[in-house]
Order: structure tokens, then C-alpha cells, then sequence
């Protein structure tokens, strides 16, 4: 049986491999953050890590449900926006 893709293996592949953290990490130690402005602040990552985990969860959409690219971009859509990483302001 194939295993389901979850919230979890995208917001994993962000923290641990920017981070060294996984989701239910934080959910432990700080769980008055988790999913709040401050929380994506603080685990924030550079333009450059964000589009390669973008490509990393579309590539894994399309393994996952056989797709091309344009479909797994519109399903992942709403995931999208629930799962993605805020990207840091580098100009400063």
C-alpha cells in the first residue's frame, strides 16, 4: 500500500533539511507557535530554498498521483498556500 503524502512531508522537507527540525519538534517544544506568524518568521528560508522545495513538492505530487506537471500544480494549489515556507526578506 502506497503511503498517503500528508501537510507533514512538506513542511518536513523544509525543516529538517533548512532547519534541522521536524514538524512534530516544534509542536512539542513550542506549541504556543506552531502555524503562527512568528513560527514562519523564525523558520523562514531564502528565495533560492523555497523554490527548490517548491520543485521538490511538485516533483513528489506528480510521482505520488502519476501526473504531469500542470495537474499537480492545480492540486497542489490550495496545499500551497497551508504548507509553504515564508520566504526571508534579504535585502536587509
Amino acid at each position: 500500500m502506497k503511503k498517503q503524502l500528508n501537510e507533514e512531508d512538506f513542511y518536513n522537507y523544509w525543516l529538517e533539511k533548512h532547519h534541522g527540525v521536524k514538524i512534530r519538534d516544534i509542536m512539542k517544544n513550542e506549541p504556543e507557535l506552531i502555524l503562527t506568524l512568528e513560527w514562519y518568521k523564525k523558520y523562514a528560508v531564502t528565495q533560492a530554498q523555497h523554490d527548490e522545495w517548491y520543485e521538490w513538492a511538485i516533483t513528489t505530487v506528480m510521482k505520488h498521483y502519476r501526473c504531469g506537471r500542470k495537474t499537480a500544480m492545480k492540486y497542489f494549489t490550495f496545499s500551497y498556500m497551508n504548507v509553504a515556507p515564508f520566504i526571508k526578506d534579504e535585502t536587509n
